[in-house]
C-alpha cells in the first residue's frame, strides 16, 4: 500500500481509530511505565529526572506567552500543564479525534481553565491558522501523524510572531514505510535473550501501527523540514530507540525490575554505539529576513514538485511498456 493511498484514504480511519482508542485504549506507550519514564526525563535532565514541561519552564528562565497554540491536543494534558506552570495567558488547542476534544474540554472546566483554553477541531494537513497570532506553538506526540508536514510548518511560520518559539515533544525515528530488518536486528537479538515468559512473540515485526494509518507518517522527515523554516535552540534527544519497539511485544506481568533495567541497559549501551533516540525535545524559533521567505516558497513549492514527479512517473510506467511492445 503507497503514501499516496494512506495519505488521502487513510485521514478519516486515523480520526476513527483515535476516538476509539480514547475512550478503549487497545495501545500503550513504553513511557507509561513509571520506571521507563523516569529514565527517559533522567536523559532530558542530564542524568537528574526532570519532566519536560518543568525543564522548558527552566530554559525560559520566567518568559511569558500572551497566546500559544496546541496543534494534535489529545484529552488536552499539555494545555493543563502550561497552564499550571502559569507559561501562557491563553491556548487555542485543536485535534481530529473529537472524542479528544470532548474529554479535554471537560478537563478544563472542571480544573477551572476554561476561560484560558480554546478548543475547537481541525485537521493537521489543511491548517488554516491567523497571521502573527501566536507566541507559542507546541506539539506533544502529534507531528508524526502529520502527512503534510511542509504545509504545517508553512501556516506556524506565518502564525508565529518573529520572537516566538516551537516547542516540540516528539516521535522522530524512523517512518512507517522505512523499516528494515537490518535496523532491528538489535532490537530482534535483545529480545530472543529475554526470558519467553516475559516475550509475547518470538521475535520482532517491523513496528507498524496497521489500525492507525497515521502512525509515523513521516516521523523521520519532521526535524529536516521543521530546520527549513526554524532554527533549532535546543535538542533533548530522551531515547525510545530500542524500548518503545520492545515494550508493546512484552506481556504486562512479565515486566519484573530485573527485566526492566536490562532493557534500559541494552538501550543506553545502543546509544552510545551511536544510534538515534527515537525521540526528543525539541524548541526551535522561526527563521527571519530572506531565509524565512525562502523557507515560505519551499514549504509551498516542494510538494507540488513532488506531486508533479510522481504524475510524471506513474504516466511514463504507463506508457513505456506500450512503447516497447
Amino acid at each position: 500500500m503507497t503514501k499516496l493511498w494512506y495519505h488521502w484514504a487513510g485521514m478519516r480511519d486515523a480520526q476513527n481509530f483515535w476516538d476509539r482508542e480514547i475512550q478503549a485504549p487497545q495501545h500503550q506507550s513504553w513511557l507509561e511505565e513509571p520506571v521507563l519514564h523516569e529514565y527517559a526525563n533522567s536523559l532530558i535532565g542530564d542524568g537528574k529526572a526532570v519532566w519536560p514541561i518543568d525543564w522548558f519552564a527552566g530554559w525560559l528562565q520566567g518568559r511569558r506567552f500572551r497566546r500559544a497554540l496546541s496543534i494534535g491536543c489529545g484529552t488536552g494534558a499539555l494545555e493543563r500543564d502550561l497552564v499550571v506552570h502559569e507559561l501562557v495567558d491563553t491556548i487555542d488547542a485543536f485535534d481530529a479525534s473529537v472524542a479528544s476534544l470532548l474529554i479535554a474540554q471537560r478537563l478544563s472546566v472542571s480544573s477551572g481553565m476554561v476561560q484560558r483554553i480554546r478548543y475547537f477541531a481541525a485537521d493537521f494537513n489543511e491548517p488554516t491558522l491567523p497571521r502573527r497570532a501566536y507566541d507559542l506553538v507546541v506539539f506533544h506526540q502529534s507531528a508524526h501523524h502529520v502527512a503534510k508536514l511542509e504545509k504545517l510548518f508553512r501556516a506556524i511560520l506565518r502564525a508565529l510572531h518573529p520572537k516566538g518559539l516551537v516547542y516540540m515533544d516528539e516521535y522522530v525515528g524512523p517512518s512507517r514505510f522505512e523499516w528494515t530488518d537490518d535496523m532491528l536486528a538489535e532490537h530482534r537479538r535483545v529480545y530472543a535473550d529475554l526470558p519467553v515468559g516475559v516475550r509475547t512473540g518470538t521475535t520482532v515485526p517491523f513496528p507498524i501501527q496497521e489500525d492507525d494509518p497515521s502512525e509515523a507518517f513521516r516521523s523521520s522527515s519532521i526535524e529536516p523540514q521543521l530546520s527549513v523554516g526554524f532554527r533549532t535552540l535546543q535538542r533533548r534527544p530522551y531515547g525510545g530507540t530500542l524500548l518503545s519497539v520492545l515494550c508493546p511485544l512484552l506481556k504486562r506481568d512479565g515486566w519484573s525490575p530485573d527485566v526492566v533495567h536490562l532493557l534500559i541497559d541494552q538501550e543506553r549501551a545502543l546509544l552510545r554505539s551511536g544510534s538515534q533516540s527515537y525521540y526528543a525535545l525539541i524548541v526551535a524559533q522561526p527563521r527571519r529576513g530572506l531565509i524565512k521567505f525562502y523557507a515560505d516558497w519551499h514549504y509551498y513549492l516542494v510538494p507540488k514538485l513532488k506531486r508533479v514527479w510522481r504524475i510524471v512517473q506513474a504516466r511514463w510506467r504507463e506508457t513505456w511498456p506500450r512503447a516497447n511492445r
